[in-house]
């Protein structure tokens, strides 16, 4: 089935199959409108939209939303800006999303753990991550050994770096292909050796 829904990917040789996380398995705007809308309810609630706009032009690599926020709502707010955004932090790292995989997704997870080893890569603040990972029900999918948290390690081991493959000795990356949504996804996978396939974020899993 891969190899027709895939086409760019020489399956002959594949045994793992890993992935991506956040806007590859599942569309991250589940998550972020949710976290936003808490944080505005707490914060500001005229601030949602400004947040929410700055991650649809910039995504959640941009550091600077909170920040920005705050500026286009500054005259709302008696607090200085650095002690705002450690509020924001704080509800954003310890956010407890409601999240779900669609149909499609879940019936390419199952076929992939039914004919390979199956794997995760996920960056960020990996406490966060697990909570996503579990309200996904990707335990359903995954092995424990094979959900890797680069965020557990430091953002040193972020992907691109590879250095999360010290950690990776059960996955033989010659063998493998890894499907992300973002550049970084892409170099990471290149760089250990593994074939790559960009996704399409607002639906998971395409099939260009």
């Amino acid at each position: 089935m891969l190899n027709v829904l895939y086409k760019n990917i020489n399956f002959d040789n594949v045994k793992y199959i890993g992935f991506d996380m956040d806007g590859t398995l599942y569309d991250e705007y589940d998550f972020i409108s949710q976290v936003y809308k808490r944080i505005a309810y707490k914060c500001c609630p005229t601030m949602y939209e400004a947040m929410l706009n700055r991650w649809l032009e910039k995504s959640s690599s941009y550091n600077k939303i909170f920040e920005e926020a705050y500026l286009d709502n500054i005259s709302k707010f008696k607090i200085p800006m650095e002690e705002f955004v450690d509020k924001c932090f704080d509800i954003y790292m310890n956010y407890d999303p409601v999240l779900s995989l669609n149909n499609r997704v879940k019936y390419i997870l199952q076929h992939c753990k039914d004919n390979y080893e199956i794997f995760v890569v996920t960056d960020g603040n990996a406490e966060l991550q697990q909570r996503k990972f579990k309200a996904l029900g990707l335990d359903k999918y995954f092995k424990p050994d094979n959900v890797f948290y680069t965020g557990a390690h430091g953002r040193e081991y972020y992907k691109p770096s590879h250095r999360i493959c010290r950690f990776m000795d059960n996955i033989n990356f010659e063998e493998s292909v890894f499907f992300g949504d973002r550049t970084v996804d892409r170099d990471f996978a290149l760089t250990c050796g593994m074939q790559f396939h960009t996704t399409n974020s607002m639906i998971g899993l395409d099939n260009d």
